[in-house]
């Protein structure tokens, strides 16, 4: 008798569409896991008939293991007819599936124990995507990207750009000698030469992960005209400078790198260690912004009201139009205040007249957008009158929060056996739980997760057990409103002290009223 899992899964009608599928029988694992993000999603099965009745299955169960099938546990018990399991991922990860039956007899019939009969990873976050771009100073454009994503679909990234806010948006091709792909992390650099002239340039990428998440990036270059500069048929200059404002003008500031050795040579730095009521050093950094955020400009918001946060100088907006005549769009404008209302300016006309409504904005700060509507027949379009109050309120903000870890100090009393975690974390605008802490065996990752969604309480206690290794190094991460993270990750290693003292008595003597020791023992016999 026989009992697979189809290689399939099936999204609930309410959550979203069918997943797409890659074929596997019984005895082979797929080739490829299938990435949802589907949380909630059917797990369909067959069984085949018995060649004898006291073999007919009553029962199929299905076992789960979220570790690579170093452990499995019961999930779920359905009788034959049901033809499928409804799973629910607690988080993001990869499950591996199997199934057995029991027959009339009380007996089971499993698969022999190994690879999963289905490979799933549950993913319902996109990957990060950061682009900059600077204009070199031969005239070419250079744009360069990074992506965290351990399950990125392959030849997904795109990169376009068009001249102004009414030029079309035009391919930028990437071969793979423009990209490279160390773990989860993927880095490219691509150079083009731009349509001849001055103005804005601006560049949006996109990439998906296996399970259609998508991340979408943009930044701006203020292109200008290089005398003498390249033509699109020369070939890029190496090692070129800079202009002054190549930094400003690509990604509003300097970027901060991602986590490399900082060269000091071993054993520069003293042990840092964890032990019972232990003072520790402050713990060296290596990837850490420290600036405090530069203040953002307020624009007079009502009281209650927030602006939603971005951290970027361009950005999209969507828009309904609820009403439209049989003269139809003519003009979509948008006008913004940095003033509550009293004064408004011309922010963007939009190309197609349709939403989204693609913004770019100079510098940090508070803006409160409305969208007015020209009709075919000239009616509407006026701009907002002074006072009249902004439809949405945006915060752009580019600067990433401080975050430092102070120490780690393993717990006493009623704190035994865990590790207490303190750090600083500051921003104006942080997220309502932006802290994330992880640890890994060798600086640098690959790091795993001690928890997320924290609070900024400065502190967490960590419970320890034997799965976390004696030397350890730790992250912390921080994330503002407008969804910047500044990382902070320890140089010094934390050595994780577990074993306990242990005494008993041994044996016991007496002392005479000199406190010297008594002398040999006397017998006498009578």
């Amino acid at each position: 008798m026989q009992v697979a899992l189809l290689a399939q899964i099936l999204a609930l009608t309410a959550l979203g569409p069918q997943v797409s599928a890659i074929s596997a029988d019984s005895n082979a694992p797929p080739s490829e896991p299938i990435g949802t993000r589907q949380t909630l999603f059917a797990i369909p099965f067959s069984v085949d008939s018995p060649e004898q009745t006291s073999q007919e299955p009553i029962e199929v169960q299905l076992l789960v293991s979220a570790d690579r099938g170093k452990s499995w546990q019961l999930y779920s018990r359905v009788e034959p007819t049901r033809r499928q399991f409804l799973f629910r991922a607690g988080a993001d990860g990869e499950y591996w599936f199997r199934v057995c039956t029991v027959d009339r007899n009380g007996r089971l019939h499993t698969q022999p124990p190994g690879s999963p009969e289905l490979h799933v990873v549950v993913d319902t976050t996109p990957p990060k995507l950061d682009l900059s771009a600077q204009q070199g100073s031969a005239g070419q454009i250079i744009a360069s990207w990074q992506i965290d994503e351990a399950h990125l679909k392959p030849d997904s990234l795109t990169l376009q750009y068009r001249n102004g806010e009414a030029g079309s948006w035009q391919p930028v091709a990437i071969g793979q000698e423009n990209q490279h792909s160390s773990g989860s992390m993927h880095r490219g650099q691509v150079t083009w030469w731009p349509q001849a002239g001055s103005g804005d340039v601006q560049i949006r990428a996109d990439v998906s992960d296996s399970a259609d998440n998508q991340a979408v990036s943009h930044a701006q270059v203020r292109v200008q005209r290089v005398a003498g500069s390249a033509s699109q048929n020369l070939t890029p200059a190496h090692g070129s400078e800079q202009s002054p404002d190549a930094w400003r003008a690509s990604s509003e500031r300097p970027r901060m790198p991602w986590p490399v050795k900082d060269g000091r040579e071993a054993g520069s730095d003293p042990p840092f260690s964890a032990v019972p009521g232990n003072v520790n050093p402050p713990i060296a950094n290596r990837y850490v912004n420290t600036q405090k955020p530069v203040a953002a400009k307020e624009a007079g918001m009502p009281l209650g009201e927030r602006p939603r946060m971005v951290n970027s100088r361009l950005f999209e907006l969507d828009y309904d139009v609820d009403a439209v005549g049989p003269s139809g769009i003519s003009r979509v404008e948008l006008w913004g205040t940095q003033d509550s209302g009293q004064t408004w300016r011309s922010f963007a006309l939009d190309d197609d007249n349709r939403s989204p409504l693609l913004v770019s904005v100079d510098e940090e700060g508070i803006y409160g957008f409305r969208v007015a509507i020209t009709t075919g027949a000239g009616l509407g379009g006026q701009p907002p009158r002074p006072g009249a109050l902004p439809e949405i309120f945006v915060g752009v903000d580019l600067t990433k929060p401080s975050a430092r870890i102070t120490a780690a100090e393993q717990g006493v009393g009623a704190e035994a056996g865990k590790l207490v975690i303190s750090w600083t974390a500051d921003d104006q605008r942080l997220d309502e739980q932006p802290i994330s802490l992880a640890f890994s065996e060798s600086p640098g990752g690959p790091w795993t997760t001690v928890a997320s969604g924290l609070e900024n309480t400065g502190r967490y206690v960590w419970p320890l057990d034997n799965r976390v290794p004696g030397q350890i190094y730790l992250r912390l991460e921080v994330r503002d409103e407008a969804g910047n993270i500044a990382g902070y990750e320890t140089h010094q290693s934390v050595s994780l002290d577990r074993m306990r003292p242990a005494v008993h008595i041994r044996d016991v003597r007496p002392l005479n009223h000199t406190g010297a020791k008594p002398g040999p023992k006397r017998y006498h016999f009578r």
